[in-house]
């Protein structure tokens, strides 16, 4: 089943709101609300997850000057799709002077599941960007530690026609030895914190967790880079809510929140 979502964020008396939408079973959005001045909005789906077959297709635009918060409803259960596949893909515009969180519940992908992603961010100058991504090794409670086919989801990060960060991750539990130390290494949830913003506080994002550090690695194994432009957090932890929480305090030094 294709499933389509467009979403077009603009001003209104100075307010960031909903100017344009569209979205086709079994995505819907739920009632948006602002908090201080950013606009939350949560993407839900009908259905119980992703399903064999399935293709969702985004297209989301933050327009000049807006403040937004995209969210989900809930963990994004990608479930056993034989064999055959499920896709989404996503393209998001951020225009000048606009600002988008986008953190995403995190997914889990099930035993025998074929997951593609593909996501195209294109910035403007003067925008941010804030983007949380959390993938666990599977049903793990249910013994499916990497149990699925292939996980598979691919970030490129442009600021006008030039890429600035690309993430390509690709999980083969066939080919790979996802356990190893340059994949989960022996964890089970995987988070990936992007931040695109004012060059202050990329150097604010760095210098918190350079001072939290040993506070940090008590629940999260760690490591922190510079992209071209932007800085990018990657965390390894045994639930997702103890990534979850680190995102949450990372949110709030940027003062994604507000």
């Amino acid at each position: 089943m294709r499933t389509e979502l467009r979403l077009h964020v603009g001003l209104q008396n100075k307010k960031s709101v909903i100017t344009d939408s569209f979205f086709t079973s079994p995505l819907k959005l739920g009632v948006p609300n602002t908090e201080r001045e950013r606009l939350k909005v949560v993407l839900m789906m009908a259905s119980a997850g992703i399903l064999k077959g399935d293709e969702f297709v985004y297209d989301i635009c933050c327009g000049s000057g807006t403040k937004t918060l995209l969210t989900e409803q809930s963990y994004t259960k990608i479930f056993d799709t034989g064999d055959g596949g499920a896709k989404r893909r996503q393209h998001i515009q951020v225009e000048q002077g606009a600002s988008l969180y986008y953190c995403p519940c995190a997914a889990i992908p099930f035993g025998g599941s074929n997951y593609s992603g593909d996501m195209t961010v294109r910035l403007e100058e003067g925008s941010e960007f804030a983007y949380a991504d959390i993938v666990a090794a599977g049903r793990v409670g249910m013994g499916e530690r990497f149990a699925f086919r292939q996980y598979k989801n691919r970030i490129c990060v442009e600021l006008g026609d030039i890429p600035v960060w690309l993430d390509h991750c690709m999980f083969r539990p066939d080919r790979l030895d996802l356990e190893s130390l340059v994949f989960f290494d022996g964890h089970t949830h995987q988070g990936t914190f992007y931040y695109y913003g004012k060059r202050e506080k990329q150097q604010q994002f760095l210098d918190w967790y350079l001072g939290k550090q040993e506070e940090i690695w008590k629940t999260a194994a760690c490591g922190i880079t510079e992209a071209r432009e932007g800085i990018c957090l990657r965390a390894l932890a045994d639930t997702a809510q103890d990534i979850e929480e680190l995102f949450g305090q990372i949110a709030e030094v940027l003062e994604l929140w507000k």
